[in-house]
Parts: C-alpha cells; structure tokens; sequence
C-alpha cells in the first residue's frame, strides 16, 4: 500500500509540473504575440482595409471581444489583398467594425510573412 502511495504522489508531481509547462510556454506565446502587435502598430506601413466578414471568436481579453476579421486591403502601392486578422477589439469600437466599413491596418513582413494589426485594437 505504501508503495502505491508513493507512486501516486510521483505522478501527481509530474502531471502538475506538465501542466505548469504547458501553461507557461501559453503565456510565454502570448507575450511574444503582443509584442508583435505593438511592434507592427508602432513601426508598421499604414493601409485602408475594408471589413468583408466579422466573426466573434469564444474568447475576450479584459472583457473585451476577440474577433476574427475578414478584410480587403488596399496597399499604399496599389495592391488590394485579403488577409485574416484575429485582434481584440473595445467594446465601445464594435459598431466601426460591421461587415463594408473601412478601417486602418498596419502591416509589416516577418519571417516572409505579411502580418496584419488593427489600428484601434485593444492591446494589454
């Protein structure tokens, strides 16, 4: 019996210390995320997006609605592409964010890659 216990405390220290792991490397992500955005609003190319579909998502930060923007963009060079932007946005900014409005987006390349924010977001 003894024995048994002892075991049961072993994998319990370890499922805890997975756990705790796990929820550290989901803040950790989470950080870099917001110092992404911060960095492409504050140093990004500005653009005119036009809202082609808005989704709420299941999720909030500090109360505020996390939605998932469809948009047209048009490029200062001319270009018009569309891009998917998941953000944050304040509760009080929601009737701005309805489906053929235009709004502002900053962009910027990283890692190949073009990366979208909302001006406006809500950004902890």
């Amino acid at each position: 019996m003894m024995i048994f216990l002892a075991a049961l405390t072993v994998m319990s220290l370890i499922t805890a210390t997975i756990v705790i792991v796990i929820v550290v490397r989901m803040l950790r992500s989470r950080g870099q995320r917001f110092k992404q955005q911060k960095m492409i609003l504050a140093e990004g190319t500005m653009a005119q997006a036009v809202i082609q579909s808005i989704h709420q998502t299941n999720a909030q930060l500090d109360d505020q609605p996390e939605v998932l923007l469809s948009l047209a963009v048009s490029e200062p060079e001319g270009n018009v592409v569309p891009a998917e932007v998941k953000t944050v946005i304040p509760i009080i900014s929601i009737p701005a964010f309805q489906k053929g409005n235009t709004i502002e987006v900053k962009y910027m390349t990283i890692g190949g890659e073009r990366r979208y924010e909302v001006v406006g977001a809500y950004v902890p």
